[in-house]
């Protein structure tokens, strides 16, 4: 416990110093008034001296008398306060000197003048000394009278404060001692000071509040009794060591006796007896002991007639003064009946709740007021890419997972008019931007008392995909039969147009021995019909009809393609050699040179090493490549705003029986209706002249009909465009995939 202390030492002491301070305060601006006016006595007596030394000295400098002069000054000079005094005349010559060596506060200089000429110089200095002397006895003084007036004031300040205090605090004394004995009903103790008045209007409000909540306290411990009696629950309180020393009448309801006395009586005031496992209350006990408050468990306990019931033991430590805990007290609730229900709600709730987590369609159930997600399943984050915790208690418009807006008052109209959906095409939006095709099926059905819905979204994506496959591949053969009659039925004209501009371009040149002679014959001038020939742009005309028909026989070619599958010979390729050569060909492509040069795109390999051989037609995959680069480099080409780093990955890697091919740029990518059409021939997006339409449609074919392969295309606007091919490998068998990063 700290020591005591006098409050009126603490006051007195407290006074004392505040007195010290301002005294010392005001001596100080006294004395330093004191100095300042010293100080300004001197300077005023220095002006006045050197005033009347330069009056007195006119005479005696005008004549030219030094004695005269010198005996002013030396009479000036017996003043203590003189410290210096130097008389010189107009030409600087020293006439009196006079110099103490001692410390000067002040030196004045003044000129002696006769009739406006100057005709001397005097300099007087005054000594500090003098006024240092003055200052310090004006110090000591001061200094006296105010320890004589702190010490003064000191005692008297102690005297009243003990006069003044201490019967106030004696009165308030009465009224503490008075509380302490439980007598709360107190008068006003009669303190007359303004200042106590407040404090004692406390202490006596203080005894008011305290009876109150004495009677207070009273009715809570009746409440409280009438609550301990009536309870449904087992109440009681023990020791730690298991003396039971209280409980209420449903604690021996519950354990099978007819009155609170016959359960004390027959458990001999132990608990012990009523636990199934008598170490289950040790280990409770410990836990309860770690713990910072009240601790709930589950334990199984003994009725009356030895049958066991379940139930949850709810408890908490009371500590004394000193903070060790002595009692227990706590709650016992029988949970039988509960859990018998709960069991045969969870065995309902996990049959359903199986399904509901496993199904591979997307459930989503949601209120039908606001809309707000309730719960989704496992198919439904893996598809959406939100996670439980993202969805739940947001709404499916929040979440985007409308598509189409418009769809979203179509199915709350048909929710509310039949209460059901079935079947219906539905464009689900994902957390990453993506549209799923789903088939939407839905059903009103209530929650606890809250009306909602659960929708089921099947999703068809593939199944759409294989269906525009087939379609495709129908598309596809019925072209390559169409294909194959028109180019035979094109070919034979298309030869004779070719030998015929060969011909012609043979018999109109000027040196061929035969021309000559034939022209010879008629009279022509070959080599002014050669001139003629090219002013008048037939040569042109002739190349011209020879890049047509090379270009229709190559369209024609292709469109063969599309008739029969490919005879040409399969071996065991190195695909990354394959593919290097094609983009080697279109690096040195010439057509691609004229708009883009194919060198500037940073081409990226990624590839698992172990890389499996394939058995392949070099000939036919180089080409599939080569389109691929080609129609990438004319779309970054043609790109706006311009491409700065036009970028194209190809990445190989084994995935069990097949290999995976890619091929992936950073062009602008195609919108949804390109992508749908891309594999068809004769279909393109370059202007007139560009392209033939059959790059992709050839490529198609050459992996599906002649490798028996797979090849898909996934495409966003602005985002590039990403090929992925499949190709058999010869033997079964998974490959290590450890990338492997090339930069060309």
């Amino acid at each position: 416990m700290a020591p005591r202390k006098s409050l009126f030492r603490r006051l007195s002491l407290s006074l004392g110093l505040l007195s010290t301070v301002i005294i010392l305060v005001v001596s100080t601006l006294v004395f330093l008034f004191l100095s300042w006016r010293v100080g300004n006595q001197m300077q005023e007596r220095a002006e006045d001296t050197i005033t009347f030394l330069a009056q007195a000295l006119e005479t005696p400098f005008w004549a030219l008398d030094r004695e005269s002069a010198a005996a002013v000054a030396k009479a000036t000079s017996m003043d203590v306060n003189v410290g210096l005094l130097e008389l010189r005349d107009s030409r600087g010559e020293e006439w009196f000197g006079y110099n103490t060596g001692n410390s000067l506060f002040i030196i004045r200089e003044a000129e002696v003048s006769h009739e406006g000429q100057v005709i001397g110089s005097i300099r007087l200095g005054l000594e500090d000394s003098v006024r240092q002397k003055s200052l310090a006895g004006i110090g000591l003084v001061g200094g006296g009278i105010a320890l004589l007036v702190i010490l003064a004031q000191y005692c008297l300040a102690k005297r009243l404060l003990r006069h003044y205090f201490q019967q106030p605090f004696a009165a308030l004394d009465s009224l503490v001692g008075a509380y302490a004995r439980g007598n709360y009903t107190q008068v006003d103790p009669g303190v007359y000071y303004t200042e106590f008045e407040p404090l004692v209007n406390a202490f006596l409000g203080m005894g008011q509040t305290i009876e109150r909540q004495v009677s207070t306290l009273a009715e809570s411990e009746e409440k409280y009794r009438v609550i301990f009696n009536n309870s449904p629950v087992g109440i009681f309180r023990s020791t730690l060591d298991g003396e039971l020393l209280e409980g209420n009448a449903a604690l021996g309801n519950m354990f099978g006796y007819a009155s609170r006395d016959d359960f004390l009586v027959s458990s001999g005031l132990r608990v012990e007896p009523v636990y199934a496992d008598s170490s289950a209350r040790e280990a409770y006990l410990r836990e309860l002991l770690a713990a910072s408050g009240a601790l709930s468990s589950e334990m199984k306990f003994v009725r009356k007639d030895g049958t066991h019931f379940e139930g949850v033991l709810t408890a908490s430590i009371q500590q004394d003064a000193e903070g060790r805990p002595v009692f227990l007290n706590g709650v016992v609730e029988d949970v039988s009946a509960r859990k018998k229900a709960e069991k045969r709600l969870r065995q309902s709730e996990e049959k359903f709740s199986r399904l509901f987590r496993l199904s591979p369609d997307v459930i989503v159930v949601m209120n039908m007021t606001e809309g707000r997600i309730i719960d989704v399943n496992e198919a439904f984050s893996r598809l959406t890419g939100f996670a439980y915790h993202e969805a739940v208690g947001k709404t499916a418009q929040e979440l985007g997972l409308y598509a189409d807006p418009a769809m979203r008052e179509l199915v709350r109209r048909r929710m509310q008019t039949s209460g059901q959906i079935d079947n219906v095409d539905f464009s689900l939006g994902c957390k990453d931007g993506r549209t799923i095709s789903c088939v939407l099926s839905s059903q009103l059905l209530t929650v606890g008392d809250e009306s909602c819905v659960m929708a089921v979204l099947r999703d068809v994506t593939e199944f759409k995909r294989m269906q525009e496959l087939m379609i495709q591949s129908e598309k596809m053969i019925s072209v390559g039969g169409i294909a194959a009659g028109v180019a035979h039925e094109i070919n034979n004209p298309l030869g004779i147009i070719m030998v015929s501009s060969q011909n012609l371009v043979q018999r109109t040149r000027p040196d061929f021995s035969k021309n000559i002679e034939a022209a010879e014959n008629i009279g022509l001038d070959m080599n002014l019909f050669d001139r003629y020939m090219r002013v008048r742009g037939l040569y042109d005309f002739v190349k011209n009809i020879q890049d047509a028909a090379v270009r229709a026989a190559d369209i024609i070619r292709h469109m063969l393609d599309f008739s029969r599958r490919s005879e040409s010979r399969r071996t065991i390729c190195d695909l990354r050699t394959v593919i290097e050569r094609a983009a080697h060909l279109a690096g040195n492509d010439f057509e691609l040179k004229k708009s883009y040069d194919f060198k500037k795109i940073d081409i990226q390999w990624e590839c698992a090493e172990n890389f499996p051989p394939v058995s392949c037609t070099e000939t036919e995959i180089e080409q599939v490549f080569l389109n691929l680069f080609r129609n990438a480099a004319q779309a970054m080409a043609s790109a706006q705003p311009q491409i700065m780093a036009p970028r194209i990955v190809v990445r190989m890697k084994a995935e069990a029986d097949r290999v995976v091919l890619e091929v992936e740029d950073n062009g602008p990518g195609m919108p949804p209706e390109v992508q749908r059409r891309a594999f068809e021939p004769f279909f393109t997006t370059k202007p007139p002249g560009v392209g033939t339409g059959l790059g992709l449609s050839v490529s198609y074919f050459i992996i599906t009909r002649s490798h028996d392969g797979q090849m898909r295309l996934e495409s966003r606007p602005g985002q590039g465009t990403h090929f992925t091919i499949e190709l058999p490998v010869p033997e079964p068998g998974g490959q290590k995939e450890d990338e492997c990063i090339h930069d060309s």
